[in-house]
């Protein structure tokens, strides 16, 4: 809009100026045919009026000024550009008066209108045009880094392949991607070995305890009270054991270490988890009603959802009330499984951090939450938890 404006009163002024140079050629000429003809009466022609005066006046001018005239060919009033100035030739005054047509503002107007409208669509077309082909050969070493970033599995153990580029930032880039990923895979195996080599060493020192324990309790000699002793330190060695286990998962589960996935019929798996935990209810007198939709299928990690139905059954199983319930409903992409239980005495979403017990029972390691919300959470599966008295609710939906 500016350089609209100024180009209009640019061309403006060049036209006036121009206009009136041109009136003020044609003034010499006029002399001329007036030293030649010396008229006695007016000349009226078009654009053009020659007054002889019956005085002698000192010569004036010229001066210009606007003025409104008919046009011939439009047959209209039209704005021009008037020149008027008085001339002596050969002792006699002359008033001399010429016309030209100016070209009006609305026409500068449209002039700079449609010329600036299309500089700016060829602008623009090339702004474009120069901008994408600027954008693909000086952005194409970034596309092939974040490529690369994308691409990159930190269970591979390779180092990050990334493209060399002549950009000062790209190289930077480059530089501390690299940089960083090889920090991260050095971190991530030594994670992997020290979890690996921990659960190895600590299961065969658990394992020796367990079998002289189980050696001990076949003593005929011993009392009551030692056996008890002992049974007690057996319980201990299995929770310490699954302890183990249950954080090994759980570091795996955070390495992405179960990465291979394939579509699964949740329906069936459920069917299957039931069945064989119906012992473990008929043994708690529980009452099961289920409602379970076929064909709900879930894309994921096999292992990761056997894992998570056994640890959501097992929950609802141990810590039910006896002679409690079990409502489990399976239908549109939604699980819902509601039991019987003691109070919580904290909020329930607080139970999904490690090592969180509703209960005093020695044998929950604390971790069943922990395990579930794990595995939801790299398998994209929103989970929650609600408890209101003896009720407790745990509900999971996936797209």
């Amino acid at each position: 809009m500016i350089g609209g404006i100024i180009a209009f009163k640019v061309m403006n002024r060049e036209i006036q100026f121009e206009q009136s140079i041109y009136l003020g050629e044609r003034m010499p000429s006029l002399v001329n045919y007036l030293e030649r003809r010396q008229p006695t009466d007016s000349v009226i022609r078009d654009k053009l009026i020659i007054v002889p005066l019956k005085d002698t006046l000192p010569e004036m001018g010229p001066v210009y000024s606007d003025t409104l005239v008919m046009h011939t060919t439009l047959q209209r009033i039209e704005p021009h550009i008037k020149l008027e100035a008085i001339r002596n030739v050969n002792n006699r005054s002359y008033r001399i008066i010429i016309y030209d047509l100016v070209i009006e503002p609305d026409d500068i107007k449209d002039i700079v209108e449609e010329s600036l409208t299309k500089i700016f669509a060829l602008l623009l077309f090339l702004i474009v045009g120069f901008g994408l082909l600027g954008s693909y050969f000086v952005f194409r070493p970034f596309g092939k880094t974040l490529t690369a970033i994308k691409n990159f599995s930190i269970q591979q153990l390779k180092p990050i392949s990334l493209p060399d580029s002549s950009t000062t930032e790209f190289f930077r880039l480059n530089k501390f991607i690299k940089e960083m990923t090889d920090k991260a895979t050095k971190d991530y195996v030594a994670l992997k070995e020290f979890s690996e080599n921990a659960s190895h060493e600590m299961q065969t020192p658990l394992a020796i305890a367990q079998g002289k324990l189980e050696i001990l309790m076949g003593d005929d000699k011993l009392t009551e009270h030692q056996l008890e002793l002992i049974t007690s330190a057996q319980n201990a060695i299995k929770r310490v054991s699954r302890l183990g286990n249950s954080l090994s998962l759980i570091t795996k589960i955070d390495n992405k270490e179960f990465s291979d996935t394939q579509e699964i019929d949740f329906s069936k798996e459920l069917n299957r988890f039931i069945y064989d935990f119906k012992e473990l209810m008929d043994l708690k007198s529980l009452s099961v009603k289920t409602k379970i939709q076929n064909n709900q299928l879930i894309w994921g990690n096999l292992v990761l959802i056997e894992l998570l139905l056994t640890n959501l059954l097992n929950n609802a199983i141990r810590h039910n009330l006896e002679s409690g319930y079990i409502d489990i409903k399976l239908e549109n992409k939604k699980l819902t499984i509601e039991n019987s239980g003691h109070p919580l005495k904290n909020k329930p979403e607080e139970y999904f951090e490690r090592f969180r017990k509703g209960t005093n029972d020695p044998g929950s390691s604390g971790l069943g939450l922990s395990i579930i919300k794990k595995i939801c959470d790299d398998m994209g599966i929103a989970i929650t938890y609600e408890n209101v008295d003896n009720k407790h609710v745990i509900k999971l939906s996936w797209i």
